[in-house]
């Protein structure tokens, strides 16, 4: 069962799919995967992320209705995460978009590549990008927020999302940020996490 919610915090929209129940794992991916060709995240930035994401893992916090979570352990780099949450700001940015739901037009490389005649999802996205054989996996999205803090701000304040930074049963996560002036927001953020 997957459940949309969405919040609004400070004039931001944020959304996020929040999936009910356990994943099945995957012993074999139905997709060929065909990477997005994101550029390489600098090491700096890598940290920034993997850091601001671990400190708000290492308090203990309520995630509002999705519940109350103990500290949790650090997650590592994940490139596969990172290219699908790279692919997917892009496709929100290029395509004035906010929606877990690729656009479906040409910005939508996983669609495109795929041959799919409607917007990818997320887990689409991931598995395109390299990972497979997932046990869980999840997505956050956000717009408008101009710095990394911000945008774990907001996230941290939506239960659903802060319940997807707070899982203990996560290991991996990718994030990724665009900005282009002329789109709607000017900022676009994902983030991906998963488990295998």
């Amino acid at each position: 069962m997957q459940t949309i919610k969405v919040s609004i915090y400070i004039g931001i929209v944020t959304l996020s799919l929040n999936n009910c129940g356990s994943h099945k794992v995957y012993t074999q991916s139905t997709i060929v995967s065909k990477p997005y060709p994101a550029p390489s995240l600098d090491r700096d930035t890598q940290q920034k992320y993997l850091q601001a994401i671990n400190k708000a893992r290492s308090t203990r916090r309520s995630c509002g209705k999705a519940g109350s979570f103990s500290s949790a352990p650090a997650l590592r780099w994940n490139d596969a995460l990172y290219r699908a949450a790279y692919e997917h700001s892009n496709d929100m940015a290029r395509s004035n978009t906010f929606s877990h739901k690729g656009s479906g037009g040409q910005f939508d490389w996983t669609a495109t590549v795929q041959n799919y005649n409607r917007g990818s999802n997320f887990k689409e996205r991931i598995e395109n990008n390299g990972y497979k054989q997932w046990k869980n996996i999840a997505e956050n999205i956000e717009a408008g927020a101009s710095t990394v803090e911000k945008s774990m701000q907001h996230w941290l304040n939506a239960d659903a999302h802060c319940a997807n930074i707070m899982n203990p049963d996560f290991t991996d996560v990718g994030m990724a940020h665009i900005y282009k002036k002329d789109s709607k927001w000017a900022h676009t953020w994902t983030q991906n996490f998963g488990a295998r």
